[in-house]
């Protein structure tokens, strides 16, 4: 499978590199992204309103059109999302965005956008749901759904924690994790960014990966 895949904490602000390397994959491919919102959002739609401002502060060519998973889009409506340039998976609580993501055979898409060598963008949740876990987002989200199985998407290889703040507590607890699950993490965070492509991977900002401790 083709990867072309950006693993962020938030939108704005970004890394200056970060924000010029997403700007140069997405417009070589098209302007429009779509916006895949963690749960249905009403009204103006707030939180999506905002991602409209940090895109146009990417490059103001870009435009950002407005999914998610509810009965409002149809199977047939979702199908159109690898037509997309990039498609962007929202913040919000990881495991009901997961949850959501199953029950609409998400994960077929998203394999189809990325072989057709399009960017996939996850913030916060939707980075972490890229990976082949998403266990680690008990750190930060409720189980709301009562969810067994945490299995991501499994696009990357590796896990990956956002909004770090490199607290000792926080290390702790991923030192904790990473001894019982023997998985590969990077923390990240605000402003700070990861692009996964088949050269490799590139950290943009205050990256680092979790150095195992016995």
């Amino acid at each position: 499978m083709t990867k072309n895949i950006f693993l962020l904490s938030m939108m704005s602000p970004l890394d200056e590199g970060l924000r010029e390397t997403l700007a140069r994959e997405i417009l070589k491919r098209g302007m429009k992204v779509a916006y895949i919102s963690s749960s249905p959002q009403s009204g103006d739609r707030p939180y999506y309103q905002s991602t409209i401002a940090d895109y146009t502060a990417i490059s103001p060519d870009i435009r950002v059109d407005y999914f998610d998973l509810s009965d409002a889009f149809t199977d047939e409506m979702l199908a159109t999302l690898p037509s997309y340039a990039a498609i962007y998976l929202s913040g919000g609580n990881t495991f009901t965005f997961m949850d959501s993501a199953r029950k609409r055979g998400l994960q077929t898409i998203l394999e189809q956008h990325l072989a057709n060598d399009g960017v996939l963008i996850g913030a916060s949740a939707g980075s972490i749901m890229c990976t082949p876990s998403i266990e680690l987002a008990k750190f930060g989200d409720e189980n709301e759904v009562g969810m067994t199985d945490f299995s991501g998407f499994g696009f990357i290889d590796f896990e990956f924690h956002p909004h770090f703040n490199d607290e000792s507590r926080e290390r702790e607890q991923l030192a904790e994790y990473q001894r019982t699950h023997a998985q590969e993490i990077y923390t990240c965070k605000d402003g700070a960014g990861i692009h996964v492509s088949d050269p490799g991977i590139e950290v943009f900002g205050e990256v680092s990966k979790l150095v195992s401790i016995e």
